[in-house]
C-alpha cells in the first residue's frame, strides 16, 4: 500500500507540472528557507513548513542525488524522513526532520549536494457533479551536506571565486572558477567595461561546485577587454539572503 500510495501522489506531482504555472498561487505549504545546510556533526536536521491555505494538505517529502524525475519509492538521496507523508491542517505547521543514513558523501573532502523534495496534494473538492483539474505542487530545495573540517568557509568561497573572460564560439564568455571545499550559488553575473554593462542571462547563471569552473556566455561583448574591467555578481548565503558582490579580472 506505501509503494502504491507513493505512486499516485508522484502522479498527480507529474500531472502538475504541466500547469504549475498557474498553481503557483494555490500552493498551500510554505517553506521556511530557501536551502537546508546539514552539518556532518549534527544527528539531524529539521524543516519547518506552514499550510497557509483555508484547507488541509496532504504533503509528501523525499531526498534525491539530483535526478527531478526520480518517484519517491526510487529516492537514491541517503536520507530518513520523519515523516516521509503527513496531514498538514489549514493555518497550521509540521517540521520534517532530516536523518543522514549514509556514508559516502562524509568520506569526501568537500560539500555534496543532494535535493529536498516537498509535494503539496490539495484536498479533493467538496462540490459534486462538477469537473475540476487537481493539482498539486511539487518544491525543491537543495541539501548541502558539510563534512567536518572543510577548510575555509562558505562565504569566503563566494567572495574569493576567480574569475576571467575566455573566447566562446563566434563570442565571449566569463569564466569562473571555485576552488574552495564549498558549493557557491550565485544569482546574477555581469561584466562592466568602460562604463557598459553585460549581463549574463539569468537562466544561464549557474551553481559552481567545489573545484569545478563555470563559463556564462556574455551576449553582446563584441571584443576582449582589456584592463581596468570589473565583474558583478550575486550569490546566495546560507540563510537564503542575495549579496552583492564585486572582482577585479
Amino acid at each position: 500500500m506505501a509503494n502504491l500510495f507513493s505512486k499516485s501522489l508522484w502522479l498527480a506531482g507529474c500531472l502538475s507540472a504541466a500547469v504549475l504555472w498557474s498553481a503557483q498561487a494555490q500552493a498551500g505549504i510554505v517553506i521556511q528557507g530557501s536551502r537546508v545546510v546539514y552539518p556532518a556533526k549534527d544527528r539531524e536536521v529539521s524543516v519547518k513548513m506552514t499550510n497557509v491555505a483555508k484547507e488541509p494538505s496532504l504533503v509528501q517529502a523525499w531526498v534525491d542525488k539530483g535526478n527531478d524525475k526520480q518517484s519517491p519509492d526510487k529516492a537514491d538521496g541517503p536520507f530518513l524522513i520523519t515523516p516521509p507523508i503527513t496531514r498538514v491542517e489549514a493555518n497550521k505547521g509540521q517540521t520534517l526532520r532530516l536523518v543522514y543514513t549514509g556514508d559516502e558523501a562524509a568520506a569526501k573532502k568537500q560539500e555534496t549536494v543532494f535535493w529536498l523534495n516537498v509535494l503539496d496534494v490539495p484536498p479533493m473538492p467538496k462540490t459534486e457533479g462538477t469537473n475540476f483539474l487537481q493539482v498539486a505542487v511539487r518544491s525543491r530545495l537543495k541539501i548541502f551536506y558539510r563534512p567536518e573540517g572543510l577548510p575555509g568557509n562558505p562565504t569566503k568561497s563566494a567572495e574569493d571565486l576567480s574569475w576571467s573572460v575566455v573566447q566562446s564560439g563566434q563570442g565571449f564568455a566569463i569564466r569562473t572558477r571555485n576552488d574552495s571545499a564549498f558549493h557557491v550559488s550565485l544569482a546574477n553575473v555581469s561584466l562592466d567595461v568602460g562604463g557598459k554593462s553585460y549581463k549574463v542571462k539569468t537562466e544561464d547563471v549557474k551553481m559552481v561546485a567545489p573545484g569545478a569552473t563555470q563559463d556564462f556566455a556574455l551576449p553582446g561583448l563584441s571584443a576582449m577587454p582589456g584592463a581596468g574591467v570589473k565583474v558583478n555578481y550575486e550569490w546566495v548565503s546560507d540563510y537564503g539572503a542575495v549579496i552583492k558582490q564585486d572582482a577585479k579580472l
